[in-house]
């Protein structure tokens, strides 16, 4: 069943980057390396080409993203979970584009550091939950992913323990109470793989996923969603985002996930 699942969505990735590469332009610049970002100079029939990159090498390119639908979240200096020193979301008509800094010194053990990423998909209250780490308790679907790679054996030859990976999240839908907490994760929607491209800059991960191909049991809000952030050591979270100060009656710091508006 996994293997029909990946099959169905590496097609469905390459006819939809077909359909928003520049026309004229000819494989090697076509959509940047799948991602439709910065790349290809086609001619006036160019479809779509993204404002973000990830395979540029560079994060420069989220100066040009327009602040009326640029997302971020700034880890407080006294926040309980330091980790993730800050993340910003842009949502385009075709990708939901992500960077995710994290900080070293909270990060030390390479070899286990999940990243997930939640998605209150249809921008409403009245399904999804996982209050754990959000006071607003809608997620409708959970990414898990590792941005470094765990010890691994390719035949005789071991893998790079501990170096940068690429981002391949598998994502389950929320299936437990409406507005609950807890573990109330289902069966996946999607296995590891093909719809997330990424990028590695210095202590900043570049996410690019397709949105068509992010699957959610009570689909997609067409205009806006909201979206948080964990990364964890040893699948304990050490950072979340967004965060805020921490008081007595919020000794977590928790606050609403971001909220994003696609620009199309």
């Amino acid at each position: 069943m996994k293997a029909n699942w990946k099959i169905a969505l590496m097609c469905f990735a390459t006819v939809a980057f077909f359909a928003c590469k520049p026309q004229n332009a000819p494989d090697n610049q076509g959509g940047n390396g799948g991602n439709g970002g910065n790349g290809g100079n086609g001619g006036e029939d160019t479809e779509f080409v993204s404002k973000i990159s990830v395979t540029d090498n560079s994060i420069a390119d989220w100066d040009a993203v327009p602040a009326a639908f640029l997302a971020q979240a700034v880890c407080p200096e006294d926040g309980a979970y330091l980790g993730l020193k800050s993340v910003k979301v842009y949502a385009d008509e075709l990708y939901i584009n992500i960077l995710a800094e994290y900080d070293p010194e909270e990060i030390p053990n390479h070899t286990s550091v999940p990243f997930h990423v939640y998605i209150n998909t249809d921008n409403s209250d009245e399904t999804g939950g996982y209050g754990d780490q959000w006071t607003d308790a809608n997620v409708d679907i959970m990414m898990e992913g590792f941005f470094f790679s765990a010890k691994e054996w390719d035949g005789e030859t071991p893998l790079d323990e501990g170096a940068p990976c690429e981002y391949e999240p598998v994502i389950v839908p929320w299936t437990g109470e409406v507005g609950g907490t807890g573990w109330g994760w289902g069966a996946e929607l999607v296995p590891a793989g093909v719809f997330v491209h990424s990028q590695h800059v210095g202590n900043c991960v570049e996410l690019q996923m397709m949105r068509e191909l992010i699957p959610s049991l009570v689909g997609w809000n067409e205009t806006e969603f909201g979206i948080g952030f964990d990364i964890q050591q040893s699948w304990e979270s050490v950072g979340i985002l967004p965060l805020v100060s921490p008081t007595d009656e919020n000794a977590a710091g928790h606050t609403n996930k971001l909220q994003v508006k696609i620009d199309k």
